[in-house]
């Protein structure tokens, strides 16, 4: 193939890793705490880390993805166990295997035995151990202290990370550690009960940008048809001699 062609080529094969990016995006938009992933081209390594851009991922293709950890707007849903996260920390979760995650997702809520649950089913960590509770009715303050019948029966655990580029994707909004560093989360972070964390995808620029993409994907099409007709009318032009 032309080099002209093999260039063109190159970059639709991007454009067709840019556009599923943006169906992620898209396809999350109103999935609570939901972080949006940027097509950058790789060992774009330090796009904007102060920003709070995190997670560069790398692909045979020559596209990375980077994650932007900006904060979203939190929505109000009045539920006594939807919290959401103040600050740059983590919710602490640990799974029936005793795994430890991470997420901002607060939509919480009880299992079967009353404790407090992340979506997934993996239990939310305090202080000390699991929380447990008799109802969904509990008061949480902005420190995470979890108020049932006037009595505290824990205090809900955040953590921050280093450097949380580190972190490794377990699903949709949970990570695993990876090889980031763990730091208390102090007085950076604080919870705001009956209120969840929305996704920081925002539909139209997503929708302006898979447009540009589609564009971008048709213009090298129509390259690469120019290199077939020329290559044609060379070999046609051949075969006269």
């Amino acid at each position: 193939m032309a080099d002209g062609a093999s260039i063109a080529a190159a970059s639709m094969s991007s454009d067709i890793q840019r556009i599923n990016i943006i169906s992620q995006n898209l396809a999350n938009a109103l999935t609570p705490a939901y972080k949006r992933m940027l097509p950058v081209s790789s060992g774009f390594d330090t796009f904007m880390t102060p920003a709070g851009m995190h997670e560069v991922q790398g692909n045979s293709g020559g596209l990375g993805t980077i994650r932007d950890f900006r904060a979203a707007p939190l929505r109000h849903t009045g539920n006594p166990l939807d919290l959401a996260i103040e600050g740059d920390a983590f919710f602490v979760l640990q799974d029936a295997a005793g795994a430890t995650t991470y997420t901002r997702q607060g939509s919480l809520a009880l299992d079967a035995g009353g404790r407090l649950v992340a979506p997934g089913g993996a239990a939310v960590m305090g202080i000390n151990s699991d929380i447990r509770l008799e109802s969904g009715q509990a008061s949480i303050d902005r420190a995470g202290r979890v108020v049932e019948k006037d009595t505290v029966v824990g205090q809900i655990k955040l953590v921050r990370f280093d450097d949380a580029r580190k972190l490794e994707a377990a699903g949709v909004g949970v990570y695993r550690q990876g090889s980031a560093l763990l730091e208390p989360a102090g007085e950076t972070a604080a919870l705001r009960q009956g209120h969840v964390e929305a996704s920081n995808v925002v539909p139209a620029d997503e929708m302006v940008r898979m447009i540009e993409t589609m564009r971008h994907f048709e213009g090298g099409q129509k390259v690469i048809r120019w290199y077939d007709d020329m290559l044609e009318q060379a070999l046609s032009r051949l075969g006269q001699y």
